[in-house]
């Protein structure tokens, strides 16, 4: 899979996500939608490739002592851009 640039990107590497598709955001319960926004413009590793034209990036939060919650995108190639790739120093 390639990102928006046309770079070559393979699980483990770091993107940044540039776009969330509106309809998602449309959908989501009042209390994951902040989440889900705080994921603009921030980095993750990509954990998988779902379909063939989507990669999956996952952002965990506490909610309390020990309480974990995350929210996911499956990300188009529009929606992304490498920022490291797997393994590289810096």
């Amino acid at each position: 899979m390639k990102d928006r640039h046309g770079n070559e990107v393979a699980i483990g590497d770091i993107v940044r996500v540039l776009e969330i598709y509106q309809g998602l955001l449309d959908m989501l319960p009042a209390d994951e939608l902040p989440h889900t926004l705080a994921m603009l413009n921030s980095e993750y590793p990509i954990e998988d490739f779902p379909e063939e034209d989507k990669a999956s990036v996952t952002n965990w939060w506490e909610e309390g002592p020990g309480q974990w919650a995350c929210s996911g995108l499956y990300l188009l190639a529009h929606e992304f851009e490498l920022v490291k790739k797997a393994g590289s120093a810096g």
